[in-house]
């Protein structure tokens, strides 16, 4: 067995001073965090206010984290962004421990409103644009982009406003919006421009920015090709090229980061956009829906989505209305298709194996029977999963096929496979060979 200090050593040799820094600071955060309190602080007419402390690592001191407090809040890959510590309006709590990991909740500046429960970690007391671009050169860097430096700059210009108050003057006017001209014309600009300005509601009434910008930054904007915003649209379209999604039907849902990435219902799949997707967790809860006024709903195909997903740890799962599938399965009245001897058979997955298969061996596909709603094929769908543990798609007569992948890659090469060899399988049926 390696002893410890070999486990720190790079491929070389050497010892890894990144890998090790790591280690230490994970390490000072669990001490930190086993020092966490949540003491009452605070009393108002006979009522007492709960305060999360939490120790700073860099000097030692505690800080104190209380409503109407300014921080400064690092969430996915944008820059530290200037906050407010305010209650969540549906919980009505602004601190909480999720799988022993303490959070606040914050109100964003100069950013509409948006929330988000933010690690205590990922959280520091807020100081002027001076100190903090000092402390963190590489901000300069990340806001670049003339938008987002505007709206960063507005932001800190905010904060600086807001903190300069007192915390009772510092919520209000931060709901009000009425201390800084700039700010207030450019969240107002939707209202001024249909001639009258819609009142802002307090903490207790606000209603959950979902599709918020710093809600999970990754999920909602990515410009990498691979990011299933642009994935999910740009394979539709392919698919719909190919024949297999036309007329409103078929779907793909991609699971990144434990967010599952869904196709909407009952529209043209070459003509999805970005945001027009669905994203919900591994235990089917909305995360980020569509705007309301795009008036779209998640993928019927959802259910057999989740159960790929769950049943098999896919990472990405495509529903297709292929022809060649339902010529197939109207050529096999038996529950499911044999096929063997061709190529293309190596590139299927045997799942029960855990490798592609070789092109002697036997593919067998299992076919269940359609029903009117996609729902009503999940018990089937579960037990063709249980029965066939090699395989990784399933036809439904009369309908079309799911196929899944441990990633949209995979996922997309099976599918063209399968493709190709139902067409061969169908003309050995049709001219006996």
């Amino acid at each position: 067995m390696k002893k410890a200090e070999d486990l720190k050593k790079s491929r070389y040799g050497r010892i890894s001073s990144k890998r090790k820094f790591n280690e230490e600071l994970d390490l000072s955060l669990g001490e930190s965090y086993r020092k966490i309190n949540f003491i009452l602080t605070k009393k108002s007419n006979g009522k007492s206010s709960p305060t999360a402390a939490i120790n700073n690592m860099s000097n030692g001191k505690r800080h104190i984290f209380n409503v109407g407090d300014m921080v400064w809040a690092k969430t996915g890959k944008y820059p530290v962004w200037p906050g407010i510590v305010i209650t969540d309006p549906e919980t009505n709590k602004f601190s909480k421990n999720e799988n022993m990991v303490p959070m606040l909740h914050i109100y964003y500046c100069n950013d509409a409103y948006k929330r988000n429960w933010i690690k205590m970690k990922q959280i520091s007391k807020f100081s002027g644009k001076e100190e903090i671009l000092t402390e963190i050169p590489k901000i300069t860097t990340q806001i670049s982009r003339s938008k987002l430096k505007i709206k960063w700059n507005q932001a800190v210009e905010e904060a600086e406003c807001l903190a300069a108050m007192n915390k009772d003057q510092r919520i209000s006017s931060f709901f009000a919006n009425n201390f800084l001209a700039s700010n207030s014309q450019l969240t107002n600009k939707a209202e001024s421009s249909a001639g009258e300005k819609a009142p802002i509601k307090q903490p207790s009434m606000l209603e959950k920015n979902v599709g918020s910008d710093h809600e999970q930054p990754a999920l909602v904007n990515d410009d990498s090709e691979d990011h299933p915003r642009n994935l999910i649209p740009e394979l539709c379209r392919q698919f719909y090229a190919n024949g297999w999604v036309t007329g409103t039907g078929g779907g793909i849902s991609i699971k990144y980061n434990d967010q599952i990435f869904i196709a909407p219902s009952g529209v043209q799949k070459e003509r999805i956009q970005p945001d027009d997707l669905f994203v919900q967790n591994l235990n089917g809860e909305d995360v980020i829906i569509p705007k309301p006024e795009k008036k779209l709903s998640k993928s019927q195909c959802t259910p057999i989505f989740m159960c790929s997903f769950t049943e098999r740890n896919a990472g990405a799962v495509i529903h297709v209305h292929s022809q060649e599938v339902v010529k197939l399965c109207l050529l096999n009245p038996e529950n499911e298709v044999k096929i063997t001897g061709l190529e293309m058979i190596k590139g299927i997955y045997n799942e029960k194996k855990g490798k592609f298969y070789d092109n002697d061996e036997e593919l067998i596909i299992p076919i269940i029977e359609n029903s009117k709603y996609e729902k009503d094929l999940v018990d089937t769908f579960k037990i063709a999963l249980k029965k066939y543990p090699s395989t990784s798609a399933v036809l439904v007569r009369n309908h079309g096929m799911y196929v899944w992948g441990s990633n949209w890659k995979t996922a997309k090469t099976q599918l063209e496979c399968y493709e190709y060899l139902f067409k061969i399988a169908i003309f050995k049926k049709i001219h006996h060979v």
